[in-house]
């Protein structure tokens, strides 16, 4: 049944990669920036951005991850990489872009950030404008540059959000995890964030476990806030993904037929099928990110109960 399943997947991504590649690509020639975030940590945010990124490079895309989880940038430990170089010695002067990059399975590029996502706040215009080129070099012929972040509501975290055209916000159907989204969307929307906000439940015990998570979100958003937030689906609880945590791979390639591969696959090809009106590209991402960075205000919730109402 999951090697059937597997199977449609693959006949779909065939017959829709080639259109949908020469439209995407066809912008311009602007990839698209897609923010990974979540209100809560421990709901599984980095294996889905990996899983999402491998299942659109094993079907022909060009994907670049920007690993910018400042407190526990760990790509690279679920991949079983060990970088020694991250963004902080692109910035010193020390590295180029291209020089830091890992090459991940499937053709996926990662770039390390670690300590150097912080670092970003306090650049000199010229090292800035240096590091932006870098960027647009590297990333002329991607289709598509994910960016996992760090939980929660801090300045870095909405910055990035605030900057990109797409948001995937990722929650599990637990009540807190359900909470923590809506704050940060609360505060997205209080920064006017105009990025296409999307949902994904992960680790649901089932289908209507996490379609109820979803819709009770998505009313609670609607309600008060009066934004529109779009869900593209469920990722179900499943052993195989820490079983490859402990092997030091992404569940997508240690178990390509378990329930979350299956669900991140289909989940992954739906991106590529959606065409966004506009994009701002790469180098429209990073200089918004540096406005926010260098001064523009960002409102934050700075306490708990601001954030739960």
């Amino acid at each position: 049944m999951r090697q059937d399943q597997a199977e449609r997947l693959r006949l779909l991504a065939r017959g829709l990669k080639q259109q949908i590649k020469a439209q995407v690509c066809g912008v311009a020639k602007n990839c698209r920036v897609i923010v990974i975030t979540s209100g809560k940590g421990g709901v599984g945010k980095t294996n889905l951005a990996l899983g999402l990124s491998l299942a659109l490079a094993r079907n022909g895309y060009k994907v670049m991850l920007l690993d910018a989880d400042m407190g526990l940038a760990n790509v690279d430990v679920v991949l079983g990489l060990v970088p020694k170089y991250n963004l902080s010695h692109v910035f010193s002067g020390e590295k180029r872009l291209d020089e830091i990059l890992q090459n991940g399975p499937g053709g996926l590029q990662i770039i390390p950030g670690a300590s150097g996502i912080e670092e970003m706040v306090n650049l000199d215009t010229l090292t800035l404008s240096r590091f932006v080129g870098e960027v647009i070099k590297l990333t002329k012929d991607l289709d598509f540059l994910f960016v996992d972040t760090s939980a929660g509501i801090s300045r870095q975290v909405l910055s990035f959000a605030l900057s990109a055209d797409e948001v995937l916000v990722v929650s599990t159907p637990e009540p807190t995890a359900l909470t923590d989204a809506y704050g940060l969307i609360k505060v997205f929307k209080q920064n006017q964030g105009s990025g296409k906000l999307k949902l994904i439940i992960n680790m649901a015990r089932n289908r209507d476990e996490g379609r109820e998570a979803a819709q009770k979100l998505i009313s609670v958003v609607r309600q008060f806030l009066g934004l529109e937030i779009e869900f593209i689906g469920i990722i179900p609880s499943d052993t195989a993904v820490p079983e490859a945590v402990r092997r030091h791979q992404s569940y997508l390639l240690a178990y390509p037929h378990s329930p979350a591969s299956l669900s991140t696959m289909r989940i992954a090809l739906n991106l590529g099928n959606f065409l966004p009106e506009k994009t701002r590209g790469v180098r429209g991402f990073f200089e918004s990110l540096f406005t926010y960075f260098r001064g523009r205000d960002v409102r934050e919730v700075a306490s708990k109960e601001e954030k739960r109402s």
